[in-house]
């Protein structure tokens, strides 16, 4: 009978163990490489750029993916510190929010609904002395998705010659 009863503890136990188990999916690094490089974002910001776009039914948001040693005071709108930082805008189908999907990086649209332009990645950036790298992405996707108060963005630019990958999954406060 102890016997029985020891078998079934151990395949509850393992049962459990394997349960508990997540895949790689489930969880985000936050880590962004390009060429050999790499950077870790930690935290975000948005806020609607102006009403919707009559000719598209879009609406523009200001995104900005803030690296580790990069801070924004959001009392004078500055960003301080030194570290990486990304940047772009994102046109959405409601003037609410910048809504779940796929967007696609295209410098020559005309600000359609899911896409996104004007974006850039500063790299090992000093704001206090305004040096460091500067990427201006020409191209790429954000997969976008809204999971209550995290969101999560699927990663992929390209400038003329690296690409950067990677993901995002954390806090975007609206300003």
């Amino acid at each position: 009978m102890n016997y029985v009863k020891s078998i079934k503890v151990l395949l509850i136990s393992i049962v459990l163990i394997i349960s508990s188990c997540g895949t790689d999916d489930e969880t985000s690094n936050n880590i962004i490489t390009f060429n050999g490089g790499q950077f870790r974002l930690y935290r975000g910001y948005q806020y609607k750029y102006s009403s919707t776009i009559p000719e598209t039914g879009s609406t523009p948001f200001v995104v900005m993916l803030l690296g580790d040693g990069v801070s924004y005071d959001q009392s004078s709108s500055v960003l301080s510190g030194t570290g990486s930082l990304i940047s772009f805008y994102m046109y959405s189908e409601t003037d609410a929010e910048i809504k779940q999907g796929d967007y696609t990086i295209d410098i020559f649209s005309k600000k359609p609904i899911f896409s996104a332009d004007s974006c850039f990645i500063l790299y090992n950036y000093d704001f206090s002395q305004d040096t460091g790298k500067l990427f201006n992405i020409k191209g790429g996707t954000f997969s976008v998705k809204n999971l209550g108060s995290v969101v999560s963005y699927e990663i992929s630019l390209v400038t003329d010659t690296i690409l950067f990958k990677g993901d995002f999954k954390g806090p975007i406060q609206t300003l």
